[in-house]
């Protein structure tokens, strides 16, 4: 009864509080010097900053006695429940904070964190559809706080490796060894059309309804959705570049055109005389380096239906790229957790790529095996040196 009394009474000063707040905020308005206004607005959010305390949220400890640590890392989270948790097995864990050269200890915005607890909590809400309240036991922290140290990670790998995966200018796409394999390994597999290496085509990332002025601009009238839009390509080893993003009113045949698709691949894929191509759906206009189908005509020979035949039952392997990009980090379909203008949602979906290339590297795909190719190495995909 005691503490029904107490936290009564703080209630009430609350509420005065909050009253007096206004009261002064109400003074404030009647303030006609620009200057004076500013010190008596700038006085007031140094109260408020001063007397804010969050409130207890039993779910946490006070202390932060139960944070994960090097430490608790196994206690907490045990090696056969890890990769279904975090996409990556315990031991590979450690090696994925080296790969991504994340600093020891971190500090967003006063949060600080160490790079084992940053990483497990990005891991873990990517790969499910799990809100900060749902996570705040395993990882004894408030709401508030993930979201700082999420967010900030997720910023931080972005500059880091975000171009890495928004360009085709590196080895593990165009460079001349890996496009002979891939042109080789298609070949044995059926594929009628000469130094193919891999594939491209658009996705989309449904969103939450914006405000702002953007729910036009971003509404997909093909998908029905609020979305935005990117253009991957995909090669036979599995591993997954693409530009964007793009607003979900784009077409892909214009997110093509805005990136210069086919004019980048004649650079950076043609070595020796070798002229090396990306096949497209029907959707796409047809260039010197994406190869489109034989357009649906009346009285199309039987020789071009084959041929568009063979082609499509190879290019749907980049839809199999696509579905294991959202399967692996199921964030990317909960839509009501993605509110633009208000979260980096773009930034979620460019490390979730490079993300999902390491998870390649480390255990394979089903696209490597199905076209005979070798697991690639993280020396390939992030660079000799391990640097992008």
């Amino acid at each position: 009864m005691a503490e029904v009394l107490e936290e009564s009474m703080t209630n009430e000063e609350e509420d005065v509080n909050d009253l007096l707040l206004l009261e002064e905020l109400r003074q404030a308005t009647i303030i006609e010097d620009e200057d004076q206004l500013i010190q008596t607005l700038h006085k007031l959010y140094q109260s408020l900053q001063d007397t804010h305390v969050i409130r207890n949220q039993p779910f946490v400890t006070i202390s932060g006695s139960n944070r994960v640590t090097e430490e608790n890392f196994q206690l907490k989270f045990p090696p056969d429940v890890c990769k279904s948790l975090f996409r990556f097995e315990s031991g590979d864990i450690l090696k994925l904070i080296e790969v991504l050269k994340i600093p020891d200890h971190l500090n967003f915005d006063s949060y600080r964190t160490t790079s084992l607890e940053s990483l497990l909590l990005l891991l873990r809400r990517l790969s499910s559809h799990c809100r900060y309240c749902d996570l705040a036991m395993e990882f004894d922290m408030r709401p508030q706080f993930q979201s700082q140290i999420f967010n900030g990670l997720i910023v931080l790998l972005f500059r880091k490796f975000g171009n890495h995966v928004r360009t085709i200018d590196n080895q593990w796409v165009s460079g001349r060894a890996v496009l002979e394999v891939y042109a080789e390994a298609l070949q044995s597999k059926g594929c009628p059309l000469l130094n193919c290496v891999g594939w491209a085509d658009g996705t989309h990332v449904a969103v939450c309804r914006p405000g702002g002025g953007l729910q036009q601009a971003i509404y997909c009238g093909h998908h029905k959705v609020h979305c935005f839009k990117a253009l991957g390509i995909l090669t036979p080893s599995g591993l997954l570049a693409a530009f964007g993003p793009f607003d979900g009113s784009t077409h892909d045949a214009m997110a093509g055109d805005i990136v210069g698709l086919d004019i980048l691949v004649q650079e950076h894929m043609t070595h020796d005389d070798v002229e090396y191509n990306l096949f497209l759906d029907a959707g796409y206009p047809i260039g010197r380096a994406t190869i489109t189908p034989y357009r649906r005509i009346r009285g199309q020979s039987r020789d071009e239906l084959e041929w568009n035949r063979l082609m499509s039952s190879q290019r749907i392997a980049v839809e199999w790229g696509f579905a294991k990009l959202k399967n692996l980090f199921k964030m990317l379909t909960f839509k009501s957790n993605l509110k633009v203008r208000l979260s980096p949602v773009s930034m979620y979906f460019f490390v979730a790529i490079h993300l999902m290339n390491l998870h390649t590297c480390f255990y394979g795909s089903q696209i490597a095996t199905y076209f005979g190719i070798s697991q690639p190495t993280v020396e390939l995909y992030m660079g000799a040196d391990g640097t992008p």
